[in-house]
């Protein structure tokens, strides 16, 4: 006798079938990021500061103002509170409150964040991996790249959650992936997919990241 299919039975199996299937795309989103990590490792033998103290660190004001000075000493605290030796690939910084977050040439992060611990320490991660463009782990961040352009052969544009053009957004597919895991360690899994959820920005990026 044929098995009977209740609505409840087909439910649960679109429930399965959904489960799995965001378990594999989460399986293919890991590959390029952890090849790019131990690129980094197998390449240098560790990271730039695998013994840091906040005072390895040089920080710089771009005018000077107060809200700049308890920026820095807010993100000095958050360096040595939190072990981010590992994800260390810079040890220059600039706070500057007129700009906009970036990696090069000098790692530079804005003011918008002081109050909110996680947020900058998310910010000041986030364009640490950005450095892993360079040098030694240069041709493996550039096939980690590819591996997201074949996963996701269309992006949409930056209107539409996305980075300023398709090559920005492969680009962040990845350091935003590696950005989560590295939080993830630091403040747990909760808390950092809590951060990643609430940013206003790459919102596309963030979304298949969290997946």
């Amino acid at each position: 006798m044929a098995d009977m299919w209740t609505g409840n039975d087909l439910a649960r199996n679109d429930r399965e079938r959904s489960t799995d299937a965001r378990a594999t795309l989460a399986a293919r989103m890991r590959k390029p990021a952890a090849l790019i990590l131990a690129a980094a490792i197998t390449t240098t033998g560790h990271m730039l500061l695998p013994d840091n103290t906040a005072a390895q660190i040089s920080v710089e004001l771009a005018h000077g103002s107060e809200v700049e000075e308890l920026t820095r000493d807010r993100l000095l605290r958050l360096v040595d509170e939190y072990d981010v030796s590992s994800w260390l690939y810079t040890d220059r910084v600039i706070i500057d409150q007129t700009a906009i977050p970036h990696s090069h040439p000098v790692l530079t992060l804005h003011t918008r964040h002081l109050g909110e611990d996680h947020h900058l320490l998310s910010t000041f991660v986030h364009e640490q991996f950005h450095w892993l463009e360079d040098g030694d782990t240069l041709q493996r961040f550039r096939a980690a790249m590819r591996e997201f352009r074949e996963m996701f052969p269309e992006v949409p544009s930056s209107r539409n959650g996305g980075a300023s053009d398709d090559e920005s957004t492969y680009r962040h597919l990845l350091v935003c992936d590696l950005e989560l895991q590295a939080m993830a360690r630091l403040i747990g899994e909760e808390a950092a997919r809590d951060v990643m959820a609430s940013w206003t920005h790459y919102e596309w990026i963030y979304g298949v990241v969290l997946r």
